[in-house]
């Protein structure tokens, strides 16, 4: 269902080599880097036109940590994504990402 479980030494597992469990090709961050990689920005670039450090963009990107919503809306703004599209993509990603965490840590499938 999502992008990660939770396991008994409390590690997360890669689903997508070489890429973090949050990378999957339907996620925001899946989306936004082919985006970025289309426009050809460095995420150096993209890291200073937003005021966040290049290690976040690279984190978030790998699938190593969730965006912010305020990321998401600043990409989608200079990608030219719709913003309401955007909100509920990540609320959907957030809800799906604690629900199989909570599942997980309950014991159920």
């Amino acid at each position: 269902m999502h992008l990660a479980y939770f396991q008994e030494d409390h590690h997360y597992t890669k689903f997508y080599k070489n890429k973090g469990p949050l990378a999957r090709p339907n996620s925001l961050a899946f989306i936004f880097h082919n985006l970025r990689i289309h426009r050809n920005l460095t995420r150096k670039a993209l890291a200073q036109k937003f005021g966040v450090t290049e290690e976040y963009v690279s984190k978030v990107e790998d699938g190593l940590i969730f965006p912010s919503i305020k990321f998401c809306l600043m990409c989608g703004q200079e990608f030219g994504a719709n913003p309401k599209w955007v909100k509920n993509k990540w609320v959907n990603e957030r809800v799906d990402r604690f629900s199989v965490r909570l599942r997980k840590r309950l014991g159920l499938k």
